[in-house]
């Protein structure tokens, strides 16, 4: 859930005991495009503070932990993998409302807790963090794509555990129905889903779905993705979500959405194998207040797929 649009998305998750997503969206179908890397001497890139980030060597050697850049589709990705158990992590942080807001700040509390048991994957979004900013609107292709440029160069082969943060559940959902092959296991933190979609198509809300939302969401914000068209692309494609667990855990600490009795959330909950559903007594970005809770969870998320 954006922090920037908690208050529009409030009011309709307490009027329909539903959690609307932090932003949502989607958009056509067909597999991601190949993306290509730049060689491992090339010269660094600047974010947007100005500080010059180092490009990761590639190839990575195993079990290396990497901090930097890669090409993705020519365009500079920040990205980070370190600890070395299996099945590694991929880590998909909640919308950035402004450059400040780094998947780093979340994972490496987790890296901490989790003490290398697993092999964990993050990295920036476009014109986020420390990620190169692009022009247009971004397309669920490119999304997805991203995400394989990465785990590709970084030579990450899965099958992966997909851990999404609040809006980052909704990029997770979607990477999982593109590579169900490549996903062994969800792990969802009061997150955005692609169902959100159906509560703004059904209901009418006045959500993510509303063309000025979605107009804000595409061409203003920082992200600048357009969330009903990225819940929409992976919802359309839930006939491949994989059979794999997913656990949702529900912020009981976050009493302004109502999300506890959510009925479309255990519904797409209900639909994986097995799917769990739990209250936990944790703020909306647990991620980044209880580490500890995040990796007893990756733990159980793995467990239930043995």
């Amino acid at each position: 859930m954006r922090r920037t649009l908690a208050t529009r998305f409030a009011a309709l998750t307490l009027a329909m005991s539903a959690f609307v997503l932090a932003s949502c969206g989607g958009q056509s179908s067909g597999p991601p495009p190949t993306s290509s890397q730049t060689p491992a001497n090339s010269t660094p890139s600047t974010s947007e503070t100005g500080s010059a980030l180092p490009r990761i060597e590639l190839p990575v050697q195993n079990d290396e932990t990497v901090e930097g850049l890669v090409n993705v589709d020519g365009h500079d990705i920040y990205a980070r993998c370190s600890g070395s158990g299996a099945p590694t992590v991929i880590y998909f942080t909640g919308w950035a409302p402004d450059p400040s807001k780094l998947a780093v700040s979340a994972i490496q509390g987790i890296e901490s807790v989790d003490q290398s048991r697993h092999r964990i994957c993050s990295y920036e979004r476009r014109n986020t963090g420390r990620s190169e900013t692009v022009e247009g609107t971004q397309t669920p292709e490119d999304i997805v794509a991203d995400v394989d440029g990465v785990l590709d160069a970084l030579g990450e082969n899965g099958p992966f555990i997909l851990l999404g943060a609040s809006f980052g559940g909704l990029v997770a959902g979607a990477y999982a129905v593109a590579h169900p092959d490549r996903t062994a296991g969800i792990l969802l933190l009061d997150s955005s889903i692609p169902d959100d979609y159906v509560i703004d198509e059904s209901h009418g809300f006045t959500g993510m779905c509303l063309e000025a939302n979605r107009e804000a969401d595409a061409g203003e914000s920082l992200e600048k993705i357009d969330n009903c068209l990225l819940a929409k692309w992976a919802y359309d494609r839930r006939d491949q979500e994989p059979d794999v667990p997913l656990i949702y855990l529900a912020a009981q600490d976050a009493s302004d959405r109502g999300a506890a009795d959510d009925p479309i959330r255990k519904a797409f909950v209900g639909r994986w194998s097995p799917g769990v559903w739990e209250l936990v007594s944790a703020p909306h970005w647990m991620d980044e207040a209880d580490p500890n809770l995040v990796v007893q969870n990756l733990e159980r998320v793995i467990t239930l797929g043995n």
